[in-house]
C-alpha cells in the first residue's frame, strides 16, 4: 500500500510545472550530474557501487543486478600512475577491506549457484572459501567482523573461519528488504549487523540482523502519521550509507538521501538498537517558490582519526569524532581515468561519479566518496 502511494506521489510530482523542477536540477554540480562525454568504463559501466583504496590502488566494484544477471565487475586504478587492471569482468557481489587485504565475494557458476570468497594477497587473488547458494537466498553483502568473513544473504548468514575451512550457517528469522544499493556495518561492541537499503523514490530503510540468532528487526522512527514523515521511514527514506559509530560500540551512523524531481531530502542519524536520533541536517532551498528542503546525503565513510566523511550532490563534509562538521569542501571537477570519472583534488578522499542512484530517482549522476591512504 505504501509503495503504491509513494508511486502515486511521484506521478503527482511529475505533473507539477517545469518551473518548479528546473532550479533544483540546476543546483546539482555539473561535474557530477551532467551526462558523460564518453562511454563509461568497459567493465563497470557508469553504475559504480563501491570503492576501496588499498596498496596504492583504487578498487572499484560495479553493481551486480542479480545472481541470474551477474554483471558486477572489479577493476583497480593506480592512485599514482592511473594504471588500470581488470580483476573480474563480472559476477562480483561485494568487496571488503580487512587490514592490508581485500576480500571479494563473487559468483563462479550461475547454473550451480556457486560462490567464492577470494582474498588479494601478494599481488594475486586466492580463493579461500566456496559454497552454493540456493535460489531465493541471494547473497547481499560481504562483511568483516574482527577479521572473520561473513556473507549475508536473503535467508541466511554464513560465518567463515579465518582460513575459510569451516562455516557456520544461521537461518534468518524474518525477511530482508532489497534495494539497488545495500550498505552494511557491524558496530564494534554489537552482535548485530545493520543493513541499509537504497530504493530511491521507493524508500528502503534500515534493518538489524542478530548474528547469533538470525533475528531480523526493522528499525524505524516516524514522528507523525503522515505518509513520509521520518526521520527514518522505510517507505520513503533511502538509506545510502551505514558505518560504525566510533564513539559508541553499540551504535551506527546512517545517511539518508534522495533527490527526486523538485525535492531534496536527507540527514545523518545515529542508531543505537531501536533508538534513532538526527545528528546532522543541512537546509537548502529550491523550486520556483524557494521551498525549504534538506540536503541529500549519498554516503558515509570513516576517517582514520575517528570521524567520518559525508558526501552530498554539492559538497563533501568532514565530521570529527564528536559528529560536528570540521570542514566543508565544494565538489571538484572530475576527469576521466580509463572511463571512470573521478577526482583526487581533495585531501584524504577520492570522489567518483556513479549513476547508481539514477536508477531509482531523477538525481542524475551522484558522487561516491572513497577514503584515500593519505
Amino acid at each position: 500500500m505504501f509503495a503504491f502511494m509513494n508511486r502515486a506521489r511521484s506521478i503527482f510530482i511529475a505533473r507539477l510545472p517545469l518551473l518548479l523542477i528546473v532550479p533544483l536540477l540546476l543546483a546539482i554540480p555539473a561535474s557530477v550530474s551532467s551526462a558523460p562525454t564518453e562511454k563509461g568504463d568497459s567493465v563497470l559501466g557508469e553504475r559504480i557501487a563501491k570503492g576501496v583504496v588499498l596498496q596504492g590502488r583504487l578498487w572499484l566494484r560495479g553493481t551486480m543486478i542479480s545472481r541470474d544477471d551477474p554483471t558486477g565487475g572489479l577493476i583497480s586504478l593506480g592512485v599514482a600512475d592511473e594504471s588500470r587492471q581488470v580483476h573480474f569482468n563480472r559476477g562480483v557481489v561485494d568487496i571488503e577491506k580487512c587490514g592490508n587485504e581485500l576480500w571479494v565475494l563473487r559468483s563462479v557458476s550461475v547454473k550451480k549457484r556457486g560462490l567464492v570468497v577470494s582474498v588479494w594477497r601478494k599481488g594475486a587473488f586466492e580463493d579461500v572459501a566456496e559454497f552454493e547458494a540456493p535460489s531465493k537466498d541471494e547473497p547481499i553483502a560481504l562483511l568483516n567482523s574482527k577479521g572473520t568473513p561473513i556473507v549475508l544473504s536473503q535467508r541466511t548468514i554464513r560465518i567463515f573461519s579465518n582460513d575459510g575451512a569451516s562455516v557456520r550457517l544461521i537461518e534468518l528469522k524474518g525477511e530482508l528488504r532489497s534495494g539497488v544499493q545495500v550498505s552494511t556495518a557491524i558496530p564494534n561492541g554489537s552482535g548485530s549487523v545493520y543493513v541499509g537499503f537504497n530504493s530511491g523514490e521507493w524508500g528502503g530503510g534500515l534493518q538489524r540482523v542478530d548474528l547469533k540468532t538470525g533475528a531480523v528487526t526493522n528499525v524505524e522512527r516516524r514522528d507523525t502519521k503522515q505518509l513520509c514523515e521520518g526521520p527514518l521511514n522505510s517507505d520513503c527514506d533511502p538509506v545510502t550509507g551505514v558505518i560504525p559509530d566510533s564513539r559508541d560500540g553499540d551504535c551506527v551512523l546512517v545517511s539518508v538521501g534522495l533527490v527526486h524531481m523538485f525535492t531534496s531530502e536527507g540527514r545523518i542519524l545515529r542508531v543505537c538498537g531501536e533508538d534513532v536520533a538526527t545528528i546532522s541536517e543541512k537546509s537548502v532551498t529550491g523550486g520556483g517558490d524557494k521551498r525549504k528542503m534538506t540536503e541529500a546525503f549519498y554516503g558515509l565513510v570513516p576517517t582514520k582519526e575517528g570521524g567520518f566523511w559525508a558526501i552530498t550532490y554539492r559538497a563533501l563534509y568532514r565530521f570529527g569524532a564528536d559528529c560536528k562538521i570540521e570542514r566543508e569542501y565544494s565538489l571538484p571537477a572530475l576527469k576521466s581515468v580509463s572511463g571512470v570519472y573521478l577526482s583526487r583534488d581533495l585531501p584524504g578522499a577520492i570522489i567518483v561519479r556513479t549513476d547508481v542512484n539514477w536508477a531509482v530517482s531523477t538525481s542524475g549522476y551522484t558522487p561516491l566518496v572513497v577514503p584515500s591512504e593519505d
